[in-house]
C-alpha cells in the first residue's frame, strides 16, 4: 500500500464536522442523527446465474443474494464513526458494513469515480477531490436505531448517486432501503423482472426487522434506478407514494423499454407520483401524455428545475459535490446547487404529505412557496389531480353497506366508463354477488346489482335473465316481462343456440305468457 493511500484511508477514520457541514449547510437536514448499514439476505426461490439461462445439471445452485443499503434515524451521540464520501464510492461492492475490501479495489473505484466526474463536468480540482473523498457525511456506520417507528422508502440503489439524498431523507425521519442489483445489460422491462421481486422481498425483510411504520411505505429512485420502482408501484399494494429524480420515463426509446414490461399498467397506478425533471430534458419527453392522461387515477406532481443546461447528474451526489468542492462548474454553480436542494425539499415535503399526513407540507405542495434565498424562476410545479377511480367489487359491496344500493350504483355509473381494468366488468362475478343478496332476500340490493350488470353487458342473455328472476321473486310482473322480452329478443336473434340457451329461451317465453 502506498504511503499516500494509507494517509487517505487514515483520514476517512477521522470526523471533520466542518466538512460534513459544508455538504449540508444549505440542505436543512432534519432533527434525527442518521445511521447506515448494509445487510444481505437470500432468496432461495431463485438461483444466481448469468442472465435467465437454466443452469446445467452439474451446476450447484446458489440462492440469490440481495444486498440492502439502509439509512435510518439513529440514536444521538453515536460512538461509531461517520461514513465518508469516498466510502460511498465503493461500498456497493460490500455485502455488509463490516466487510473489508482490498485496497487495490478501493483505489480502482475511486479512480473510476474521478474519471466519471471528469467526463461529466471537466477536470476536477485535485485538492478539492482529495478533500471530498475524505469528507465524512451524516451517517454513522451501524449506529443504534432510534426508538419508535418510521415510514419506509424503498428503491433500487444507484451507487453513490443518491447517498446524500438518502441521508437527507433519513435525517427527516424516514428509513431508506436501497436494493443493490447486479449489472444487467437488457431493457428496463427485463431488469424489472428481478428488480421488482428483490424490492418486494427487501420490503418484507425491512418490515420484519426494522421499525417501519405499518402501512407507510413509499419509493423513489434516480435516473435508470427510478424505472423499476415505478413499475412496482403499478402492481404492489404496499406502496403508498412514489417519486423519481430525473428518470427519463417518458423520453423516446426509454419509454418503449419501460412500457414493454408486463408490469407497465399506468391506469393501475393509484398512488401519488412526484416526477422531478430538468427543463432541457423535459423537452424530449414526447410520451408525457402517459403521465398526464394514462396515470389519471393518481395525484401527480411534475417538478421542473429551470436552470439552463442543468446536467443529468446534477440531480445526484456527483453534480452537487462537484459544485461544492471541485471548482469545475463555472459561474452557475450556486444555481446548480440550489436546483439539487429544491429537488430534495420537494421530495421530503411530498412524502411528508402522503406518508406522514403533514398539513404544512401539503400547503407547500398546493401553492408554490416563497423560499428565502431561492429565485422563483428556478422551478415550476404542475399538479394533476386524480380522477376518481371506479370501485372494485369489494369496495362496491362496502359502498352498498355504507351508502345504500342507489348511491353505490350511481358512483359506479359515473366512473366505470373511464376504467376498463376494474373487475366490476367481470359479469359472472357481479352476477354471483347479486345472487348472494337475492338468497339473503335483500331484493332491492340484488335488483340494483343485476340492473347494473345488464347495463354493462346488454347482450348477455344469461345475466339479464337474473334480473327477470329477481323481479319474478318480488312479484313485479310487468318489469319481469319487460326484461324477459329482452332475453327472448337476444336469443332469437342468434343463428344457433346451445342447450342451456334453449332452456333459457323457453323459460323467458313462459314468463311472457304469464
Amino acid at each position: 500500500m502506498s504511503k499516500s493511500f494509507f494517509l487517505l484511508l487514515l483520514s476517512t477514520l477521522i470526523v471533520f464536522p466542518s466538512q460534513a457541514q459544508s455538504v449540508y449547510q444549505n440542505l436543512q437536514t432534519g432533527e434525527y442523527d442518521v445511521g447506515f448499514k448494509i445487510v444481505t439476505i437470500e432468496d432461495d426461490t431463485r438461483y444466481e446465474s448469468q442472465g435467465h439461462e437454466y443452469p446445467s445439471s452439474n451446476q450447484k445452485l446458489k440462492p440469490r443474494e440481495i444486498s440492502i443499503h439502509i439509512w435510518y434515524p439513529a440514536q444521538a451521540n453515536s460512538k461509531n464513526r461517520r461514513i465518508t464520501y469516498g466510502e460511498y464510492c465503493y461500498n456497493h461492492l460490500q455485502s455488509s458494513t463490516a466487510e473489508t475490501m482490498d485496497s487495490a479495489r478501493i483505489q480502482s473505484q475511486l479512480r473510476s469515480r474521478k474519471r466519471t466526474v471528469r467526463s461529466y463536468f471537466g477536470e476536477p480540482d485535485e485538492k478539492g477531490w482529495a478533500k471530498l473523498i475524505a469528507t465524512p457525511l451524516l451517517a454513522y456506520i451501524d449506529a443504534e436505531p432510534m426508538n419508535g417507528s418510521f415510514p419506509l422508502l424503498m428503491g433500487s440503489l444507484r451507487p453513490l448517486s443518491t447517498s446524500i439524498v438518502n441521508e437527507y431523507m433519513a435525517s427527516h425521519g424516514y428509513i431508506v432501503a436501497m436494493i443493490e442489483y447486479p449489472n444487467f445489460n437488457g431493457t428496463f422491462g427485463d431488469m424489472a423482472l428481478d428488480d421488482v421481486r428483490d424490492m418486494q422481498l427487501g420490503m418484507t425483510w425491512m418490515v420484519k426487522n426494522m421499525s417501519v411504520e405499518p402501512g407507510q411505505i413509499g419509493s423513489y429512485g434516480f435516473s435508470g434506478a427510478g424505472f423499476s420502482q415505478v413499475l412496482m408501484a403499478m402492481d404492489e399494494p404496499r406502496i403508498k407514494a412514489i417519486a423519481d429524480l430525473e428518470s427519463g420515463l417518458f423520453m423516446d426509446r426509454l419509454f418503449q423499454s419501460l412500457s414493454a414490461s408486463d408490469y407497465y399498467k399506468p391506469e393501475r397506478l393509484r398512488v401519488p407520483f412526484l416526477h422531478i425533471f430538468s427543463t432541457d430534458l423535459s423537452e424530449e419527453e414526447i410520451h408525457l401524455s402517459q403521465f398526464e392522461d394514462k396515470m389519471k387515477f393518481s395525484d401527480r406532481y411534475r417538478l421542473i428545475l429551470n436552470q439552463p443546461a442543468l446536467h443529468h447528474w446534477d440531480f445526484a451526489s456527483e453534480g452537487y459535490t462537484a459544485c461544492l468542492f471541485l471548482n469545475n462548474r463555472g459561474d452557475e454553480k450556486r444555481n446548480i446547487e440550489q436546483s439539487f436542494e429544491l429537488s430534495c425539499k420537494y421530495l421530503v415535503k411530498f412524502f411528508d404529505v402522503y406518508l406522514k399526513q403533514d398539513q404544512q407540507a401539503l400547503a407547500f405542495l398546493q401553492k408554490k412557496p416563497t423560499i428565502r434565498g431561492y429565485a422563483s424562476e428556478l422551478w415550476d410545479l404542475t399538479t394533476y389531480k386524480a380522477v376518481q377511480p371506479v370501485p372494485n367489487l369489494d369496495q362496491f359491496e362496502q359502498l352498498i353497506t355504507n351508502k345504500g344500493i342507489e348511491e353505490a350504483v350511481s358512483i359506479v355509473r359515473n366512473t366505470i366508463m373511464i376504467d376498463s381494468t376494474s373487475n366490476l366488468w367481470e359479469g359472472s362475478r357481479m352476477n354471483a354477488i347479486g345472487y348472494q343478496y337475492l338468497s339473503d332476500k335483500q331484493y332491492e340490493e340484488a335488483i340494483g346489482i343485476f340492473k347494473l350488470n345488464a347495463e354493462l353487458h346488454p347482450t348477455a342473455a344469461g345475466w339479464i335473465d337474473s334480473l327477470a328472476e329477481a323481479y319474478e321473486l318480488t312479484g313485479e310482473q310487468d318489469k319481469m316481462k319487460q326484461i324477459a322480452k329482452q332475453v327472448v329478443d337476444i336469443l332469437t336473434a342468434e343463428e344457433s343456440l346451445s342447450d342451456s340457451d334453449q332452456s333459457l329461451l323457453a323459460l323467458n317465453q313462459e314468463r311472457l305468457g304469464k
